[in-house]
């Protein structure tokens, strides 16, 4: 069995996030139970143990929420096929994807554009656009796609907003040509 440096993030990524949550209800239950302690002072040693847990559990959630969106944004366009394979982060989520409900509520929570400032445009012989932008991202107009953008001859500054459309693909605006062009991520 190959097991890849990304499968053994995935695999403690996901543990991590069963301790937090564990964690969690442990220490919301710790703390309940503090209440029935009469001594004052043991009853605040016990709540104040109870605090320190649930803010450590915090902070671990905080941190995987923003490492999911940093992905999702560094993913952002990428055909399903060049997309890391998604993983359950429980065994109870395993194949939530399939339930409409719970899709739409993905869906409501994804990212729907990102601005960028624009590094290099280069025309093919069609006259179709590449774009590189500065995080990194390529994005190539689509061949069905017969509107032209067209830069003057000076050096300029472009930044660029690309969007989801409504049938999943995505629609690039350079902002400074009120230009719209239709593309796929390259890279």
């Amino acid at each position: 069995m190959n097991v890849t440096p990304f499968a053994i993030l995935a695999a403690l990524f996901i543990a991590s996030a069963a301790a937090a949550q564990s964690s969690e209800a442990e220490a919301v239950d710790d703390a309940i139970a503090c209440l029935q302690i009469e001594d004052a002072g043991e009853r605040l040693a016990c709540l104040e143990g109870a605090a320190k847990t649930l803010k450590v559990t915090r902070v671990v959630r905080e941190e995987q929420t923003a490492a999911a969106k940093e992905n999702e944004k560094a993913n952002f366009g990428l055909a399903a096929a060049d997309k890391p394979e998604q993983v359950a982060e429980a065994p109870k989520d395993f194949g939530d994807e399939a339930i409409a409900d719970v899709r739409r509520d993905k869906d409501g929570k994804r990212i729907k554009s990102i601005n960028a400032q624009v590094v290099e445009i280069s025309l093919n012989s069609m006259g179709r656009a590449t774009v590189s932008l500065d995080n990194g991202q390529v994005w190539r107009q689509l061949d069905s796609d017969d509107k032209k953008l067209h830069f003057g001859k000076r050096e300029r500054l472009f930044t660029a907003k690309v969007k989801r459309s409504a049938f999943g693909n995505y629609m690039m605006t350079v902002n400074e040509l009120h230009r719209t062009i239709r593309v796929r991520r390259i890279k």
